[in-house]
């Protein structure tokens, strides 16, 4: 039986996954909106975003894969019980963000930010620095993104404590989990690193309360969500000089304005959501993967929980 897959999404990716499954799974029918005549006929559909009414024009929809890793963007409440949701488990997304979090850690580790300000006014001054494991980075979300970056910190020997919902074990990592346990994850955390997936309990979870229980000059990378930072409470922390730097790829409306005050602070690094980017040849692999799996009546990777969000 020829299963009708829709995909959303610009034409290089659609070249390089329709080439993947037809040779992969010839028998799968493959269409890039909004070239469809059949709208009837799909039962898989690859997505960023949902098309408006897609409910009443895909009758016959029985899942849906993000092509990111988070399904937020999504909004999980209106997407029908019978509907799987799976999100994207691309290696390719896992070695960018691990690389993207590396880098950063060694640059607030080695004050590359304070010599790049420093350069502005021909400052020579040296800084004193200290061992890599005696820096202690805060893994906030121990998913599957979150346990790839501990692993590359770790080797780089960074001492690692992460922290996550639901109990963890990761060999070298100091685990905490639940909310009760939180205050002393943060309080041990020198580098907070965000990978938490956005839910209604970790909308605003990066606020005055909490980062200000980070030790006095430890520093914040966000590459979760945007809506997870409280930007006027990251500012006023930075401003009082209890936290050092912040290196932000996530905001709550993007682009970022260009009046925004993250713009133009010394000691706040915007980049543009470039922190981990869906691979077209990996990411089109796991895809291929997944749906030989669903026809195969085998459970997907990747599926997400209602309860949880993610």
């Amino acid at each position: 039986m020829t299963i009708n897959i829709l995909f959303r999404g610009p034409q290089e990716r659609n070249d390089c996954w329709q080439a993947l499954f037809a040779d992969a799974l010839p028998d799968v029918a493959w269409h890039h909106w909004p070239k469809i005549t059949d709208k009837a006929a799909i039962e898989l559909m690859i997505v960023w975003k949902l098309p408006r009414d897609y409910q009443q024009d895909y009758p016959n929809l029985k899942a849906i894969f993000s092509v990111g890793a988070g399904v937020d963007q999504l909004d999980l409440a209106t997407v029908p019980e019978h509907i799987q949701v799976i999100r994207m488990l691309d290696p390719g997304i896992a070695k960018g963000m691990s690389e993207f979090i590396a880098m950063h850690v060694l640059n607030i580790h080695r004050d590359t930010f304070a010599y790049i300000n420093a350069n502005k006014s021909a400052t020579w001054q040296q800084i004193p620095t200290i061992e890599n494991q005696q820096r202690r980075v805060g893994i906030f979300g121990l998913g599957h993104l979150g346990q790839v970056a501990a692993e590359s910190l770790l080797q780089l020997g960074f001492s690692v404590n992460g922290w996550s919902r639901s109990a963890k074990k990761i060999s070298n990592v100091n685990c905490f989990h639940s909310d009760d346990r939180l205050h002393t994850f943060l309080s041990q955390s020198d580098i907070l690193v965000c990978l938490l997936p956005l839910t209604d309990q970790t909308r605003g979870i990066l606020n005055h309360e909490t980062l200000s229980q980070l030790p006095k000059g430890a520093s914040v990378i966000n590459v979760g969500r945007g809506e997870q930072l409280v930007a006027q409470d990251l500012l006023a922390l930075l401003d009082e000089q209890h936290l050092e730097y912040a290196v932000l790829d996530v905001f709550d409306i993007e682009p970022l304005p260009e009046a925004h005050s993250f713009w133009q602070h010394p000691r706040v690094l915007v980049t543009p959501h470039i922190a981990a980017i869906t691979q077209n040849d990996s990411a089109g692999k796991m895809l291929v993967e997944n749906v030989q799996r669903y026809l195969d009546q085998q459970p997907m990777r990747g599926i997400v929980d209602r309860s949880l969000g993610y």
